[in-house]
């Protein structure tokens, strides 16, 4: 089951749009709704974030990008609405760490796509985390990983 949920700011009149969200089992404990996606616990709560911005920080699950074999991340591309920078970083199961940053893209009511170009470094699965940086949207639909396969002979 997945849920879309509006959270209202009643002073100010914010709303704050929550989509997709791997709800498996909720309940409220104190001030603040709990859920689970049946591996990890998130907790929802707050009461406003008085106009600030507020950190965003996605961490995608290691991948082998559906090619097996050792592979070079060239770079991560973003769909959607970005205002400003966003920074991206990706590390392999070799160990390789690269980072890079993508934004902005896309503009009011449409979406766009930028692409964070990464350095050199191989490996055969990578975990990127994507972070915003800057004030104003940041409203992902997509991201996709650019992936090289190389040579299994290659030490």
């Amino acid at each position: 089951m997945t849920t879309i949920g509006f959270s209202l700011e009643l002073d100010s009149g914010a709303v704050t749009s929550l989509a997709g969200l791997p709800v498996v089992a909720a309940c409220r404990h104190g001030e603040a709704v709990v859920f689970s996606d049946g591996t990890r616990l998130y907790r929802l709560g707050g009461d406003t974030d008085d106009g600030a911005p507020i950190a965003a920080r996605l961490t995608l699950p290691a991948t082998d990008c559906g090619q097996p074999g050792p592979k070079r991340l060239l770079g991560v591309a973003l769909e959607g609405r970005i205002d400003g920078e966003t920074a991206v970083s990706a590390q392999s199961s070799d160990g390789s760490v690269l980072e890079g940053t993508a934004g902005p893209a896309g503009s009011e009511g449409l979406p766009g796509r930028a692409v964070a170009r990464l350095g050199r470094g191989r490996g055969n699965h990578w975990r990127v985390e994507i972070a915003s940086r800057a004030r104003g949207a940041f409203d992902l639909g997509a991201v996709s990983l650019v992936a090289l396969p190389l040579d299994r002979r290659l030490a």
